[in-house]
């Protein structure tokens, strides 16, 4: 518990790991679900996150992202995800975050949520404190059930699909993604392709976390704004209204050309 435990941050975060100072956004969104009450708040702040960067938060804060893209380095046959299946995310955020709380009183994306499970669930089990005021363990032994089985089965099934694909979970099930996905067209910082000198070379795709042909879509709401494609020099980084006027050039990374001639006499 803690002041700060009523302010969402813009990433999955669970609220409930020990050492979390800050609340998850869709947990909260589920709390209000459960009372039958419209966050007004959480919706402007997340409208706001979007319209503004769009799923930038994805892509350079959330850890759990960052885990996903840590462990696809790992060596392994690698597997395409379809782009069908992004649909998902919406399910989820429909189903597991609005219906099924509505209906049921229950937080059920939290409850089965692989980051929190990481997070907050294994850290609490392993660590079992006594609290001081009754002297009793804070993980009860009822709480070691079916649906702790389940949490732990659902993990271990993500983080074996982290290693063959790229960022299974933003791409297929994270519901804040596909709120922030929802604002990419639309937000204030966008990516701008230049169609003309494009000669499809792929290097966006080839660097992209989700498996996107910016060329064809730069701001699909897959994207999880990483600007790795920046690499390219025909992707552009663009403010809404200002166009190519703002310059995003520190952003790219600098690639030495290969016709430049090299002195070997130093």
């Amino acid at each position: 518990q803690g002041p700060l435990k009523s302010v969402c941050v813009p990433i999955l975060n669970c609220h409930s790991c020990p050492s979390a100072f800050f609340s998850c956004p869709i947990g909260t969104f589920q709390h209000f679900m459960t009372v039958q009450k419209i966050p007004f708040i959480l919706l402007g702040y997340l409208s706001m996150v979007g319209m503004t960067v769009g799923a930038m938060t994805c892509g350079w804060l959330c850890p759990f992202g960052f885990l996903q893209d840590l462990m696809y380095k790992i060596k392994s046959v690698k597997i395409q995800i379809p782009k069908q299946l992004s649909s998902l995310r919406y399910l989820m955020l429909g189903l597991l975050v609005i219906l099924f709380p509505i209906v049921t009183q229950e937080t059920w994306f939290s409850k089965l949520c692989p980051m929190g499970t990481l997070q907050a669930a294994l850290p609490w089990a392993l660590w079992d404190p006594i609290i001081p005021v009754y002297g009793e363990p804070a993980v009860s032994s009822t709480g070691f059930g079916f649906l702790f089985a389940a949490k732990i089965i659902i993990l271990v099934f993500f983080l074996g699909w982290f290693v063959v694909s790229k960022r299974p979970f933003c791409r297929t099930t994270c519901p804040l993604g596909a709120i922030f996905g929802f604002f990419n067209a639309h937000s204030l910082l966008r990516l701008k392709v230049d169609n003309q000198n494009c000669k499809d070379c792929f290097k966006c795709s080839e660097n992209c976390p989700v498996d996107l042909h910016v060329g064809e879509n730069p701001n699909a709401s897959t994207c999880v704004r990483c600007l790795k494609c920046l690499e390219c020099e025909h992707v552009k980084l663009t403010v809404g209204g200002l166009g190519d006027k703002v310059n995003f050039g520190f952003l790219r990374k600098k690639v030495p050309s290969k016709n430049k001639k090299v002195d070997r006499n130093g």
